[in-house]
């Protein structure tokens, strides 16, 4: 009766331990689908590390409950387990239990998405693994039948795999070891076996022993993508045919050019999923120079982002090559890593962390020495502008707070190329504006950034040169205003009429302007497209100052085509021209940003920002005309 109940302790025991190891994926399943995993190796930590700290840490969690499940036994003094030679094996038992456990359930933090299916997934496993294997080989010993005890001698080989059943197995096993001994000595024979002994609990030890290590191993084949590399598949890629004659230009200039003359230099990366038959990114080639601020426009799936996860080491390179300062995105990834920052599309960032301990741990990494990363940390925060928040936890923090954090990240260790994955999504205009500052600051410095935006306006506001890409192509490529001027025609006009209504402007501007086109009309408010051959910038300020009284023009500004016009244009001049297909944008697609220069005082002032809310510059005080919110020369607004 007693045998019964050990036995029955040893599989309650099972099932306690079952619950434990599988909570160790919930963070690590967090850090990786926020991609704070990612940015931890951008920013410097090695994987090796990265999965020692893990396991380190998730051993001191596992021995709290193994602690207290040997501070029961010895509290009820059973003796199939805690005599003075049963003792050790239960100890033993249950460290190498969670010695092996711990890394076997580390590869299922690459394979679940959410943490909560993830635990109950990997519970259940445990469960089923270490209970029913134990019990059924234990029921298989009561029978004589020959040919079920030899079934049993190879199951208990097989099982031997897996750390539950070792587990379970060596429990029971010394359990039956001491009710033998104890039947033995009633006879007055002492036939005690050690539990340390290779047929009682020795080889279920020597097992979970070689399986930690093993499992560890497999582990980091996982995080190296061993496996994926191996067996690559053949590519038949899509002719590129005709291409914008600057993209040509360009790819000519990369394959020529020497590795170490760019920071930057992309030669025919491309990215091909593997359930996927187009390429996500086709064969792009660019050379980035220092002191450049290089912006990819484009869709959602244009091929942005996953151009940044090649760069950034986050997925494999399906074919090409990409360099940064000379080191080899595909071989030297560790050395391109200390010479790039990253912000991610979405903020990879902790909770429970505050954002001066985000900067204070990001600082480490980098290389930053103990005694500087607090120093370095407030930088980053005045020069982010979160000073008001940076003592409270990320969680709490607003989405534009969230994304100025991720960009200081980035900007740690001032490292000579920054990669900014939509930095300024979910911000307001004011924070928006303020982090475009930030970013033209750098620019200044010398160093080069790299950003995807679907926004036309920051694109024009940051960039040197841009890219607009469609199906993982480079449509076009140049600076905003060759842009402009080759794919632009002509100037917007919008004017703002009072009194009677717009009626008698219209009619004027059909009159002066053949070929002026009406594009919008909000009741005073008229905003023409007007052809360069239509009329000249001279023209169109003489006609409207002259019939400024009798048409009641309010007021009234030109302008030179937007980058929105631009995109859509070239978009259908490239289709025309069999180049490439004409660029899926709309304006339901895309933001589009309208600019008009107004005095100040006909706004309401707009006072400082409120705890919780986007830290911004300074607002203008009423009264006095709006000034251009970037101190740079290459963005300038005039007025009439």
């Amino acid at each position: 009766m007693a045998t019964s109940v050990d036995v029955l302790v040893s599989i309650c025991v099972i099932f306690a331990m079952s619950f434990v190891p599988a909570s160790f994926v919930l963070f690590l399943i967090e850090e990786r689908v926020s991609k704070a995993k990612h940015l931890q190796f951008v920013s410097g930590m090695k994987p090796v590390t990265y999965w020692l700290g893990n396991f380190t840490w998730d051993m001191c969690n596992y021995l709290v409950p193994a602690l207290l499940v040997i501070l029961i036994f010895l509290c009820f003094q059973q003796k199939s387990y805690v005599s003075s030679a049963n003792l050790p094996s239960l100890v033993l038992l249950l460290l190498l239990y969670g010695w092996s456990i711990t890394p076997l359930m580390y590869p299922a933090s690459f394979l679940f998405s959410i943490p909560s299916t993830a635990y109950v997934a990997l519970t259940c496993i445990n469960l089923f693994i270490g209970i029913n294997g134990s019990v059924a080989t234990f029921v298989l010993e009561l029978f004589v039948d020959q040919n079920l005890n030899d079934i049993n001698r190879v199951l208990k080989k097989v099982f031997l795999v897996f750390p539950h059943f070792c587990l379970g197995r060596g429990l029971i096993d010394m359990v039956k070891n001491q009710a033998m001994a104890d039947a033995f000595e009633r006879f007055g024979d002492k036939r005690f076996v050690s539990p340390l002994s290779w047929d009682v609990a020795g080889k279920n030890m020597f097992a979970m022993a070689i399986e930690g290590v093993i499992f560890f191993l497999f582990t980091l084949l996982l995080q190296y993508r061993f496996f994926l590399r191996l067996g690559p598949r053949a590519l038949q890629l899509p002719s590129l045919g005709e291409e914008d004659r600057d993209v040509a230009r360009e790819r000519a200039r990369v394959g020529s050019t020497p590795t170490h003359s760019h920071l930057l230099l992309l030669k025919d990366l491309t990215k091909v999923y593997r359930r996927r038959k187009a390429p996500a990114v086709d064969r792009l080639c660019v050379a980035i120079p220092p002191g450049e601020c290089f912006g990819l426009l484009g869709v959602n799936g244009a091929g942005k982002t996953s151009t940044f996860k090649m760069l950034t080491g986050d997925t494999e390179v399906t074919l090409g090559e990409a360099w940064l300062k000379g080191h080899s995105v595909l071989t030297d990834l560790q050395s391109v890593h200390q010479h790039m920052g990253y912000c991610p599309q979405f903020d990879a960032i902790t909770d429970l962390l505050t954002g001066r301990e985000h900067l204070e741990f990001y600082s480490r990494l980098r290389g930053i020495p103990e005694e500087e990363a607090p120093r370095v940390a407030q930088w980053g925060i005045a020069k982010l502008g979160l000073g008001l928040h940076a003592d409270q936890p990320a969680g709490k923090y607003s989405g534009g707070n969230k994304r100025k954090l991720s960009t200081a990240i980035a900007l740690l260790g001032s490292p000579p190329v920054i990669f900014l994955d939509e930095p300024t999504t979910g911000m307001d205009p004011r924070a928006r504006r303020f982090l475009w500052d930030c970013i033209l600051s750098v620019i200044r410095e010398g160093r080069s950034v790299v950003l995807t935006s679907h926004s036309m306006e920051e694109c024009e506001a940051l960039c040197t040169r841009m890219a607009i890409m469609v199906n993982g192509r480079f449509r076009c490529l140049g600076s905003v205003q060759h842009l402009k001027n080759r794919f632009g025609d002509g100037y917007t006009v919008v004017v703002r009429v009072g009194g009677p209504g717009p009626a008698p402007v219209e009619s004027l501007m059909q009159h002066c302007f053949p070929g002026i086109v009406l594009k919008e009309r909000h009741r005073g408010l008229l905003q023409y497209q007007l052809p360069s051959r239509a009329g000249s910038l001279a023209s169109v300020f003489s006609v409207l100052a002259a019939h400024r009284g009798p048409c009641h023009i309010e007021d009234y500004s030109v302008s030179q085509t937007t980058l929105d016009q631009v995109t859509g244009d070239a978009g259908h001049k490239g289709a025309g021209a069999g180049v490439l297909p004409a660029l899926p944008l709309t304006l339901s697609s895309l933001q589009v940003f309208v600019h008009f220069a107004r005095e100040q005082s006909d706004e309401d002032p707009v006072g400082a920002a409120a705890p919780g809310q986007d830290a911004a510059p300074e607002a203008p005080s009423p009264g006095k005309r709006l000034t251009p919110f970037l101190e740079d020369n290459s963005y300038q607004e005039s007025t009439v």
